[in-house]
């Protein structure tokens, strides 16, 4: 759902004009936007026990720096969001983009693409037309995808340890692979978890609406999922939007106000750091593709107010589960270091739903760090977001390593 929202809000931005002009990035791929700015990448393939085969991205250090052995370079491993995949951490140019920041911090960078995003549409069976490819939620993505990414970048580097930087969907993965895999607890130094999703029960605005109607649907949902199985949840934003949007945009004045209206409605106040001149690049990228059993999933989650498994249907649950209901994910199993980077102006996931739900859950020494006047979006695309998130985010690793490269 985030991605849906994402896509109409960040459409009716565009710019009036025509496509002259629009940033290049907008028609390039992850590996080429990242050598446009003059890092190296390398792309790996990550094999899931279930058999999905995932893009792993690897920026192996940053512009200023050269290929060392001898240089102690930490490893970072991003998680994206929800119907998007790894661009989101390449969105902003080099002085603001996550991934960038952080290689060029002198880290070791590497950015998963969950299974049904872009870069992970293959399977070492099924194909993307069938529906079974689609038959997955969070649940596997923990299970499988997580997993299987971490112990593929322990082996690329030779090291024990990463860092893992979780964004929205991509911090409940997190949660739910440490929950349910409590090994993997030793695999990492610490987890910053940035825009953290808890249940989202008590989200704001347009997704409060969208978990109200899952709620008061629920049983056409339900038939839905059993009658049809699932599927791809288009990457295409519908015709019916773009044209709405052309009425938007060639409205003077109360166009924009429409425009700033909707993104205030969607994820929380409308930001002041956006670029504008790349929201054909966000848009190009955002959304990915996701299945429609996820979504439903995490409509689950939001309306039961509480992490639980995929709740199929009673005999389903016995075969998965060896239980009639499912069982919910156990955060006290989680014992590596975690922070919370979040922002009371995010409707997506609200400080309510971090302090009724996710704090109580996890471990009490948990650090829980505000960033105001954030946003779910500002995380990934704020003009400021250098200095306001990850330079912070920075500092506090460096503190945790001894002798690591200056850059």
């Amino acid at each position: 759902m985030r991605f849906l929202l994402f896509s109409l809000t960040f459409t009716l931005l565009l710019p009036s004009a025509n496509a002259e002009g629009t940033d290049p990035e907008a028609y390039m791929t992850a590996p080429e936007m990242i050598r446009r700015w003059g890092f190296p990448v390398e792309i790996h393939d990550v094999i899931t026990a279930d058999g999905y085969i995932l893009d792993l991205f690897r920026i192996p250090y940053g512009r200023h720096s050269i290929a060392n052995s001898t240089c102690h370079r930490p490893v970072v491993l991003f998680v994206h969001g929800l119907g998007t995949a790894s661009p989101e951490f390449l969105l902003n140019p080099p002085e603001s983009g996550p991934a960038y920041i952080l290689a060029d911090a002198g880290f070791d960078v590497f950015l998963i693409n969950h299974r049904g995003s872009t870069y992970s549409k293959r399977h070492v069976i099924l194909k993307p037309w069938d529906n079974k490819f689609w038959q997955f939620t969070v649940d596997e993505m923990s299970k499988y995808d997580l997993p299987a990414a971490i112990d593929k970048v322990l082996e690329i580097t030779g090291q024990k340890q990463i860092y893992q930087i979780g964004n929205s969907q991509g911090t409940l993965v997190g949660f739910m692979t440490m929950s349910d895999h409590p090994e993997y607890n030793s695999k990492v130094k610490a987890i910053f978890q940035v825009g953290p999703v808890s249940t989202s029960h008590y989200s704001k605005g347009l997704f409060q609406v969208l978990f109200f109607l899952y709620d008061s649907l629920k049983p056409v949902v339900d038939f839905y999922r059993i009658a049809l199985g699932s599927h791809e949840v288009s990457q295409g934003i519908p015709l019916l939007y773009r044209e709405l949007i052309k009425l938007c945009l060639y409205i003077p004045y109360v166009g924009t106000q429409i425009c700033l209206g909707t993104i205030h409605l969607a994820f929380g106040p409308p930001a002041k750091t956006i670029n504008i001149s790349r929201v054909p690049t966000y848009l190009s990228h955002i959304p990915s593709g996701t299945s429609t059993w996820n979504a439903l999933h995490l409509a689950q989650i939001a309306s039961r107010i509480k992490v639980e498994h995929m709740d199929h249907n009673p005999l389903e649950n016995m075969q998965r589960y060896g239980q009639a209901t499912p069982p919910p994910y156990d955060y006290s199993k989680i014992t590596a270091p975690i922070y919370l980077i979040w922002g009371r102006d995010d409707w997506a996931t609200t400080g309510e739903d971090i302090d009724k739900y996710l704090m109580k859950e996890l471990r009490k020494d948990v650090a829980s760090i505000e960033v105001p006047g954030y946003n779910h979006l500002d995380f990934v695309i704020a003009t400021d977001c250098a200095e306001r998130v990850w330079n912070p985010i920075v500092e506090i690793m460096r503190k945790q390593e001894d002798g690591m490269c200056g850059r």
